[in-house]
């Protein structure tokens, strides 16, 4: 069975005594919460971080078999938590698609991590992609690419004629790799991608969110610009408390750890304290 590729980070000199492991969003990588988990174990040093590469992402490798899920995704998380972990995984905290598999996680596992943050996610099945559409349009752009491109320039601009602002281009260009014959291929599986986007639209949570119970704490953290949790399912969340917290950030959008890095760090901290 394959297993997910992973970089744990320590403060300089310490040794963690509980780990906390943070999932990425669709067409991410662990590395892109590098900075937030160096910040992390710099100020928390009894913590080691895990930046996770999820199934058919970064550097985790393609033998992951289909169907490719949300629940298989957790299932792929909860073997490496328990065998490939350097130490014990007490709180997961993920993003878009990564807060949907931790919530699976918790299902599968009949919730053993003590602590779960759950960023721009919504528990709400969303078969009309509300507050998706970035994504839905980022996979159909990327299905109508060339299959060779000179250069990281050339990839960059085609996404950007496209409609998608730098900042995307330049983090979609992460997953360009190097072309035997010359140039750089788009090192994505676009089917396996639509099968995972497809299923966290189509997952309900609400059976796991409501199921916390006290000492367990569930934490959404949402963007107050983004409409990922429309305000039904924020009223729904708000009336969870104590087990479940609700905490919005001003002016961020779905990507908030980048929006409000601080004010995102600091709704981390109260949840795993």
């Amino acid at each position: 069975m394959a297993t997910l590729a992973h970089t744990d980070l320590v403060a300089g000199g310490s040794r963690p005594e509980r780990w906390l492991a943070f999932l990425h969003g669709l067409l991410g990588r662990g590395a892109n919460w590098r900075s937030f988990a160096r910040r992390w174990v710099d100020t928390h040093p009894t913590w080691g971080a895990m930046l996770v590469d999820l199934r058919l992402h970064g550097e985790s490798p393609q033998g992951f078999p289909a169907p490719h899920s949300v629940a298989a995704a957790a299932s792929d998380v909860l073997r490496l938590t328990e065998g490939g972990a350097p130490g014990p995984v007490t709180a997961l905290v993920g993003h878009s698609l990564g807060g949907k598999v931790v919530l699976a996680a918790q299902r599968q596992s009949e919730h053993r991590f003590g602590r779960v943050v759950v960023l721009d996610a919504s528990p709400t099945a969303r078969p009309d992609g509300l507050g998706s559409e970035q994504s839905r349009d980022i996979l159909a752009l990327l299905g109508t690419m060339p299959e060779r491109f000179e250069n990281r320039t050339a990839f960059t601009t085609r996404v950007e004629q496209a409609g998608q602002p730098r900042s995307i281009s330049q983090w979609l260009a992460m997953n360009l790799v190097v072309d035997p014959a010359g140039g750089f291929q788009l090192g994505v599986d676009l089917a396996g991608m639509g099968a995972l986007f497809r299923s966290v639209l189509a997952e309900d949570d609400w059976d796991v969110v409501e199921a916390t119970r006290p000492p367990e704490r569930l934490t959404f953290v949402v963007g107050g610009a983004s409409n990922v949790v429309d305000p039904e399912t924020r009223a729904r969340l708000a009336r969870l408390a104590p087990a479940v917290e609700l905490e919005v950030v001003p002016g961020a959008g779905h990507w908030l750890q980048v929006d409000a890095p601080d004010a995102t760090f600091a709704a981390v901290e109260r949840a795993l304290r």
